[in-house]
C-alpha cells in the first residue's frame, strides 16, 4: 500500500493584481511596535518576465528573513525617536536641546518615513535642505510674521529670506539621527544605519584671535592684583599653554574658597587603575630567569 507524502507549504506568496502586476509578500515576524504581523512586500510590474522576477524577489525576501537582515517593523522615524528618547541616558539640558531639534526640524520632515525605508539619499537631502533654509521653504515666497496669533503686521513682519542652519547645528541633528538609528540596529529593527554612511557637514576651520601684547599685559596685571595664585596660573598658561586638570583644581579652589566641590573637576580616585598596573608588572623572577640575568649582567668588581 503506497503512502502519499505531505506537500510542504511554500513560504511567501505571489498575488496577481487586477492591473496584471504581481505582488510578492513574505511573512517576517511580529512587529515589536504595533504587535501585528509584519510582511515584506514588493510589486513587480506586468511584463513577460514578471513571474521570473517575482520568484527572484520571493527568494531574496526569504534569504533576508532567514539571515535576520530584514526590517522587523514598519515603525516610522517619529515612533523610533519617541522610543529612543524614553530609553536614552541623556543629561537634562541636552535632552531639552535634542527635543527642540526633533520637534522643529526632524519630525516635520522625516517623522512619517518608515525606518526601514530611510536611506542615505534621504538623509543627505535632508541635511542639504537644512543648510539651504532652516524653514525649508523650497523657494516659496511668504511673509515671516512676528507671531502666530492674530496681530497687525508691522515692520517686524518681513518677507522671508532663506537662512540655513549652521554646520554645527546640522551636525547636532546628525548625531540625534545616528544615535536613534544605532539603537534601532541593537533592537534589530534594521540592519544598516544610513546616518553613519551619509556625509555630515564638516566642522568650521579654527580661526583663533589671540589678544595683543598690551591686552595680555593688562589681563596678567589684573590677575596678579586679584590673587597671586590666579596670576601665577594665568602667567603659566600664557607661557606654556593650558595646564593639566590637576593644576586647575588648586587654582579654582583658591579663586573661589566657597565654591562647592561638585563644581570642580573630578578628582581621580587612588588605585582606580591598580588592576592595569598589576596586569603589566614584570613576571616574578624564577631560578631560570635569575640565572640568565646573572649571566647577562655579571657583578662588577669592587
Amino acid at each position: 500500500m503506497g503512502t502519499t507524502g505531505r506537500r510542504k507549504r511554500t513560504r511567501g506568496e505571489v498575488e496577481e493584481l487586477p492591473s496584471g502586476s504581481l505582488r510578492v509578500r513574505v511573512y517576517a515576524g511580529i512587529d515589536p511596535v504595533t504587535s501585528k504581523r509584519h510582511y515584506l512586500t514588493e510589486t513587480i510590474p506586468a511584463g513577460p518576465d514578471a513571474a521570473k522576477l517575482a520568484e527572484q524577489t520571493r527568494t531574496r525576501f526569504l534569504s533576508q528573513v532567514d539571515e535576520r537582515r530584514s526590517p522587523r517593523t514598519k515603525a516610522t522615524v517619529s515612533q523610533l525617536l519617541d522610543k529612543w528618547f524614553e530609553t536614552a541616558d541623556i543629561e537634562p539640558t541636552t535632552r531639552r536641546s535634542y527635543k527642540n531639534y526633533i520637534e522643529k526640524h526632524i519630525r516635520p520632515v522625516l517623522g512619517h518615513v518608515q525606518v526601514a525605508r530611510l536611506d542615505v539619499e534621504i538623509v543627505e537631502s535632508f541635511y542639504a535642505t537644512l543648510r539651504r533654509c532652516r524653514l525649508r521653504c523650497n523657494g516659496k515666497r511668504f511673509t515671516e510674521h512676528r507671531t502666530t496669533g492674530d496681530h497687525t503686521c508691522d515692520a517686524r513682519c518681513r518677507p522671508h529670506k532663506c537662512k540655513g542652519l549652521a554646520n554645527s547645528t546640522v551636525r547636532q541633528i546628525h548625531w540625534i539621527l545616528s544615535g536613534a538609528l544605532s539603537t534601532a540596529i541593537r533592537w534589530k529593527w534594521i540592519a544598516v544605519n544610513p546616518a553613519d554612511l551619509a556625509n555630515k557637514p564638516s566642522l568650521p576651520h579654527p580661526d583663533p584671535d589671540p589678544p595683543t601684547a598690551e591686552d595680555a599685559a593688562r589681563l596678567l596685571n589684573a590677575a596678579w592684583q586679584k590673587n597671586e595664585d590666579w596670576g601665577t596660573l594665568v602667567w603659566l598658561t600664557m607661557i606654556t599653554g593650558p595646564p593639566p586638570r590637576r593644576a586647575v583644581r588648586p587654582a579654582l579652589a583658591a579663586r573661589r574658597p566657597g565654591q562647592r566641590r561638585d563644581h570642580l573637576p573630578p578628582r581621580r580616585r587612588p588605585g582606580r587603575h591598580r588592576h592595569l598596573r598589576e596586569r603589566h608588572q614584570d613576571p616574578p623572577a624564577t631560578p631560570h630567569r635569575a640565572g640568565l640575568r646573572d649571566r647577562r649582567d655579571p657583578p662588577r668588581p669592587p
